[in-house]
């Protein structure tokens, strides 16, 4: 900062302030400072900023997962937000695992950002607290029963009872229900499969239909191969359904392409639902209607709520939790003649 300051003849404070964009700087100075911040290849020191400030306008996304289209448009709409605010955000993904979720918490949240957004799994609320040196944390759908931290939450369950509800609206009698088995209900209430679970329970009820525990198919891993050949097995052992909810895109990617690979056809055979509202939805054949969780909602909650948490400091704060917003969009899955 100071080379910069003497190669524009200005003050180390009027070059500081010009290079912040502070609008008390004329435009001409502003303009000669950053010539010679070019000039220099200056850039700002993070380290230094952060120890005179206490932040350094970095902050954490932490997601189990960026090789799938959700995460990865959700971690893309929290950058964007991030950005819209001054901010830059650093994301990482954790595999889904206690050593990547220890890993980002220790090495990146703890040392490198003002605060961290995080999708937790498989550490507890204590573990969480330690690890990232108490710095700031919003979490992503929060297992735990305690109100700890900020959150915010996918709309998993009002948006598997909407899922429900349109699937019998388009005429279907017979739903199955692909990711998780009913038990998760009670099992995992607060994980995303079981508030998924709950919210088409209460959908069943409300639509005045029969739902089994068989009518409820848990998978091992909510990816294209394994629903793919789930709904093989189904058909193969004769199941019968004329609608099949699925917790999520990649679930529903994968049972149209099984279902068609027994000859069973979306949505005259089958109407087809998921949850998420990915991109290539749209461009599906046939098109797929789904939940779409509204990523921009998701993103302004919970930066708002980091950004507040950072200004804060020990401020006393109380957690708050938030629903992201939804809708149910209708495309070619579920238009039944």
């Amino acid at each position: 900062m100071g080379d910069v300051a003497r190669a524009a003849g200005v003050s180390r404070a009027t070059a500081s302030y010009a290079l912040r964009g502070d609008s008390r700087i004329a435009l001409p100075t502003a303009e000669k400072v950053r010539r010679a911040a070019v000039k220099l290849g200056y850039t700002a020191n993070l380290s230094a900023r952060s120890l005179r400030s206490g932040r350094n306008g970095v902050i954490g996304v932490a997601i189990f997962e960026l090789d799938k289209a959700y995460p990865s448009q959700m971690s893309a709409a929290i950058s964007r937000e991030a950005t819209r605010r001054g901010l830059q955000a650093i994301v990482q993904q954790t595999a889904n695992s206690q050593e990547g979720e220890v890993a980002v918490l220790r090495k990146v949240t703890s040392q490198l950002c003002d605060g961290t957004i995080f999708s937790p799994g498989h550490v507890s609320d204590a573990e969480i607290s330690e690890l990232s040196g108490n710095k700031p944390i919003v979490l992503l759908d929060d297992r735990s029963d305690r109100q700890m931290f900020d959150t915010v939450f996918t709309p998993c369950r009002a948006g598997a009872k909407a899922a429900i509800l349109h699937l019998a609206e388009a005429g279907c009698r017979h739903i199955l229900v692909l990711g998780a088995d009913r038990r998760a209900a009670a099992d995992e209430p607060n994980a995303v499969g079981g508030r998924r679970v709950q919210g088409a329970l209460e959908g069943f009820e409300q639509a005045g239909l029969q739902s089994s525990e068989a009518d409820f198919v848990g998978l091992a891993d909510w990816d294209f191969a394994t629903s793919r050949r789930k709904v093989h097995e189904l058909v193969d052992r004769g199941s019968s359904f004329d609608g099949l909810f699925c917790m999520t895109d990649s679930i529903a990617f994968g049972a149209i392409r099984g279902l068609a690979d027994r000859g069973i056809h979306a949505p005259d055979d089958v109407a087809v639902m998921g949850f998420d509202g990915v991109v290539e939805d749209e461009f599906m054949i046939p098109s797929l209607t789904t939940i779409a969780i509204d990523n921009d909602d998701l993103a302004c909650k919970a930066v708002s709520l980091l950004v507040r948490r950072i200004e804060a400091g020990d401020g006393g704060v109380q957690p708050t939790r938030l629903t992201a917003r939804f809708d149910v969009v209708k495309r070619e899955s579920t238009r039944r003649r």
